[in-house]
């Protein structure tokens, strides 16, 4: 009789572990269940930040074209010269009124980091800061020292004549409008981004523009 009972004991203690087991099994399945849907939660959670931040970045884009577009239209109303460089097509055109008066290719040339950034800034409107005719350069100490050359006490043995053509048109943060630079120049003397004009055109553009007047960058 006492090994009967004994019997039932072993056998009731062995469906409480089955079960506890079952339930530990459930439990940790349910544990990994609920850890997928948290991670496929969190990924659908970023994908919508990222639509609506994509968004939000379109809205402003659109308002920065449609501010842009009101200001151009105001500025054509006005006789008052300006340009555009339209960066995509690497044209530069004068304007006057509602009317392109002139259109020319250019170059864009400059150190690397300033002439990336120059293509990576946002569609803006600028101003002519300074207007010259007179591009007269002067040699540094430091690229007669690169070439191994005593640099010369007199700054009239520094100068280079008509560096840059006929003229410079100053835009602000660091872009230059001017001609091919003479061979007198070398690309590692020129610390700036400058689109570069064939003299005909670099003549006009001096000729119709003055400090204040309007760039519109594309």
């Amino acid at each position: 009789m006492a090994r009967v009972r004994a019997a039932r004991v072993l056998a009731w203690v062995a469906m409480i572990a089955a079960g506890l087991g079952l339930a530990r099994l459930a439990d940790a399945v349910g544990k990994r269940e609920l850890a997928r849907t948290e991670r496929e939660l969190a990924q659908e959670l970023d994908a919508v930040r990222k639509s609506r931040q994509e968004l939000e970045d379109e809205r402003n884009r659109l308002k920065m074209d449609e501010d842009l577009l009101a200001h151009r239209i105001a500025v054509m109303s006005k006789k008052d010269p300006y340009l555009v460089i339209v960066r995509s097509g690497r044209r530069l055109q004068l304007g006057m009124n509602d009317k392109v008066v002139l259109e020319t290719g250019f170059r864009l040339r400059g150190p690397i980091d300033r002439v990336e950034a120059f293509e990576a800034m946002p569609r803006s409107t600028i101003e002519v800061l300074g207007v010259t005719t007179e591009t007269d350069w002067f040699r540094p100490d430091w690229l007669y020292r690169l070439e191994g050359v005593e640099p010369p006490a007199d700054s009239a043995g520094r100068v280079v004549a008509n560096a840059f053509g006929a003229g410079e048109v100053f835009l602000g943060v660091g872009i230059v409008i001017h001609g091919k630079p003479r061979e007198e120049v070398p690309p590692v003397a020129i610390d700036h981004v400058y689109l570069e004009l064939a003299p005909r055109a670099l003549r006009s553009i001096l000729e119709a523009v003055k400090p204040g007047s309007l760039v519109f960058i594309q």
